[in-house]
């Protein structure tokens, strides 16, 4: 997903995922900032204009934010289940 400008584009909103898959979410952001997986603790810092990538396994049922924290901006839930 990118975020250019505070507007997000790619999957964003609910995305499902099945408990047990293998997520990798690619952030590509226009300025510095922290993006932060709720629940699993996962956070990445974000380079401007530099694709970053945050890769784990979805153990954990539930409902998870995916944010910016400087911004923020969330860009989208993770459903796991």
């Amino acid at each position: 997903m990118q975020v250019s400008g505070g507007q997000v584009s790619g999957d964003t909103g609910r995305v499902p995922v099945a408990a047990g898959e293998h997520v990798t979410l690619v952030i590509t952001n226009d300025v510095a900032d922290e993006v932060h997986v709720h629940g699993y603790d996962l956070e990445a810092e974000l380079s401007p204009g530099q694709p970053t990538e945050i890769a784990f396994d979805a153990t954990i049922p539930g409902v998870f934010e995916v944010e910016l924290h400087e911004a923020g901006t969330q860009l989208l839930s993770l459903q796991v289940g």
